[in-house]
């Protein structure tokens, strides 16, 4: 049977630009995450720097974020000393302008796009530059860098501002070994298999096929994601648009690829979703709105799992999560989702990416 592990949900939303202020309130959470016991600590999409690109300091924060690797390099050592696995949700980096960035940026907008998606040449102290948003996934005791992703799917509002990810050049949806461990054959003990997403990405199953066909048996979405995020006709037709579309995709990217969906967002609705089971109750929880009693350093726990699963709109909370990765195996052995994936005759095997020959990425 495989091991539960306990995955810490740190919600909560940054403020505009406060880099080092942000990075101590998740420092915070991450130590009490570890001192109840949690394997793996989340935090959301934009957490050090928020997402403000309007905001006069909004690039200086990014390079800030980023500059050396510094703040990467702080949770590494985090994870080090601590021995908890860390998605630090995404950090903004700042890179120098490739040719590709700039060609993209020199051509955007001339196919008659809205100026809400036109490319802004970026600058930093003079030089062009492209900001990335990063996540990546560091793991417990030893600090190393198991896994990385750049965002591939822009939101509207971001593409002005940012380099997405290009399938072509970075081959991003790929899972990695993780130190997490679950039964292997014989006996053995093999390595529990992750993927990174991030936030725009849930709207888009191809990005979880193809972490499922390398592999991944979980994947971890990072998200700034606000439920007042869509125009006056949408919330005409429903106010809850935004609830509806995240109490209902995490659960079905869950059953559809026998995986289990780790989302920590920013403005809410943050979740762990298992196939078979749906969205998991906490075991903890730090803030919210209600608890049962206190646990340690202020920590409420939450008894006979009675509250609900997905965590508030727009809270400050930390939420931990006891996950069974046993029924991903149960799920599997029912749905056989996996099997038919890798089936010669699997009837979208040109929907995934793979290396060709040379190293290059071709479709099948």
């Amino acid at each position: 049977m495989a091991p539960n592990y306990k995955i810490a949900l740190i919600q909560f939303q940054p403020k505009d630009v406060a880099v080092e202020e942000n990075f101590q309130k998740a420092e915070s959470y991450i130590r009490k995450a570890a001192s109840n016991g949690a394997h793996l600590a989340v935090l959301p999409e934009y957490h050090l720097t928020a997402w403000c690109p309007k905001h006069p300091s909004f690039v200086a924060a990014c390079a800030e974020s980023s500059a050396d690797n510094s703040y990467l390099a702080r949770y590494q050592s985090l994870a080090r000393e601590l021995n908890i696995n860390i998605v630090p949700g995404t950090i903004c980096e700042v890179h120098p302008a490739s040719s590709a960035s700039q060609d993209r940026e020199a051509s955007a907008g001339d196919d008659g796009d809205s100026s809400e998606g036109k490319q802004e040449p970026a600058t930093w102290q003079g030089q062009p530059i492209e900001i990335r948003n990063m996540a990546y996934w560091i793991s417990a005791s030893t600090g190393a860098l198991a896994g990385s992703y750049q965002k591939m799917n822009l939101w509207h509002p971001e593409r002005p501002h940012l380099t997405a990810g290009d399938i072509k050049r970075h081959k991003p949806h790929r899972a990695f070994d993780t130190p997490l461990l679950k039964p292997g054959p014989n006996g053995t003990q093999v390595p529990i298999r992750a993927g990174l997403l991030i936030c725009w990405d849930l709207a888009f199953p191809e990005g979880f096929r193809a972490l499922i066909a390398d592999g991944a048996d979980i994947v971890v979405v990072p998200s700034y994601w606000w439920v007042t995020d869509v125009d006056e006709q949408a919330r005409k037709i429903s106010r809850d648009a935004e609830k509806i579309f995240l109490e209902s995709v995490c659960v079905t990217r869950a059953c559809e690829n026998t995986a289990a969906i780790v989302f920590c967002n920013a403005g809410g609705m943050s979740q762990v979703a298992l196939p078979l089971k749906g969205v998991l109750p906490p075991a903890v929880a730090v803030g919210g709105e209600e608890h049962e009693e206190e646990g340690q350093e202020g920590v409420a726990t939450i008894v006979g799992g009675v509250k609900k699963g997905v965590m508030g709109a727009e809270t400050e909370e930390m939420r931990i999560v006891d996950v069974d990765f046993d029924v991903l195996r149960v799920a599997e052995e029912n749905y056989k989702v996996r099997m038919d994936m890798g089936g010669e005759g699997w009837h979208y095997g040109y929907t995934l990416w793979r290396d060709g020959p040379e190293g290059e990425v071709k479709k099948e």
